[in-house]
């Protein structure tokens, strides 16, 4: 059974997880000058593998702090509390939201629209981005968000609009008759009808006018909430609704009970490997296990005495995130009785991670002194 007093198992606590936010700036053809966007990688970002691909979540008005600071601490909250993936969040900030967003027609291409699915596409390949591509807006950018979808729908997986106004007829007509383009996955809130009104009105006139799309939708109404705290009280419920497949995937495998017993007996260790590659997915997108649901299966298998079931969880987590060092030190733990040598492997691949990976949080020299001090135990200095 797991050694619950050993120290490394108190590691996950000590972490400092530090949110990195890259600045990305590049001349834009489709605008004719320099654009800069904010990139918020999650915790893990520096221990994956390139086979950990990650979903992006376009978030436009990036120059209203007010908007997009809330919004990114609601996506933070739902990814802390399990509810959505970890993602590549991308803050798009505009210099002129009107000009930037106004729509034409559905056919006469925005440069905004341009430098989203062309430009900056691009330029976040370096990211290993997956294909799940979900875009928020609020207000005016939500229109654009609507029309950007219309246009790449294969581009976009979800769409958010949060009190959409501007030729909102124009496209809610084009949705309609458009049967090529899955409306499941649109989402649209809307505010109250008194601190809200003028959005309010066109939507639940639109909403009486085409009831078969509003319908194929799904629709989030803030019947307490003014305009601009919409996306505030929206978002989390329609991120949610968005992932909503995410949260469970790995619900059936190494099922305990409130004693953290094994309700079922495992089958083979191939088994049930092969039922978290099977459960790897988001929708029809794949979307490896992270990082806490590595410890998560590994902790029931091995606190039901099954440690070469855990040993090999941890062997798939190291696949996936190689620079993570508390695998290394659980597989330490697993292989110390058995295998020596390897052990010790695992050892000095977790110190070395600790002093070149890792930045310096509180407690860190502490897990390299103990680390030290097992090697001295163990003969190797």
């Amino acid at each position: 059974m797991k050694n619950i007093n050993f120290i490394f198992l108190f590691i996950v606590s000590a972490i400092a997880y530090g949110q990195e936010i890259d600045t990305l700036s590049f001349y834009s053809k489709a605008y004719g000058d320099e654009r800069t966007v904010y990139i918020y990688k999650p915790e893990f970002y520096k221990y994956k593998s390139d086979s950990v691909k990650l979903p992006v979540i376009y978030l436009l008005d990036g120059q209203h702090e007010w908007f997009a600071k809330p919004i990114i601490s609601d996506i933070h909250y739902l990814r802390f509390t399990k509810e959505i993936p970890s993602a590549l969040i991308v803050v798009i900030p505009l210099k002129d939201r009107i000009k930037e967003c106004a729509i034409v027609d559905l056919k006469t291409e925005l440069s905004l629209d341009k430098f989203i699915t062309r430009e900056l596409d691009k330029e976040l390949i370096t990211y290993n981005p997956s294909e799940i591509k979900v875009i928020i807006g609020h207000s005016f950018t939500a229109s654009f968000a609507l029309y950007s979808f219309y246009n790449h729908p294969n581009y976009y997986t979800s769409v958010i609009a949060n009190s959409p106004y501007d030729q909102m007829e124009m496209l809610v007509e084009g949705f309609e008759q458009s049967e090529v383009i899955d409306k499941s996955k649109i989402s649209i809130s809307i505010g109250s009808s008194v601190k809200d009104i003028a959005h309010r009105k066109k939507y639940d006139n639109l909403k009486a006018q085409f009831p078969s799309f509003f319908e194929s939708i799904y629709t989030f109404e803030a019947n307490y909430s003014t305009h601009n705290a919409v996306p505030i009280v929206a978002v989390p419920t329609l991120l949610t609704k968005v992932f909503e497949d995410y949260r469970n995937r790995f619900f059936e495998i190494a099922q305990v009970d409130m004693e953290y017993k094994l309700i079922n007996k495992p089958g083979s260790i191939s088994e049930e490997l092969n039922k978290i590659r099977v459960a790897s997915k988001i929708g029809n997108y794949d979307y490896p296990p992270e990082i806490s649901d590595i410890n998560g299966i590994a902790s029931r298998y091995w606190n039901n005495e099954l440690e070469e079931y855990a040993a090999n969880i941890y062997e798939l987590g190291v696949k996936y995130y190689p620079n993570y060092y508390d695998f290394y030190l659980s597989l330490y733990e697993l292989t110390l009785d058995n295998d020596k040598e390897t052990s010790r492997k695992y050892l000095e691949r977790a110190e070395l991670l600790l002093k070149t990976v890792e930045n310096n949080w509180e407690g860190k020299l502490e897990i390299i002194k103990e680390i030290q001090a097992k090697k001295i135990k163990n003969g190797r200095q």
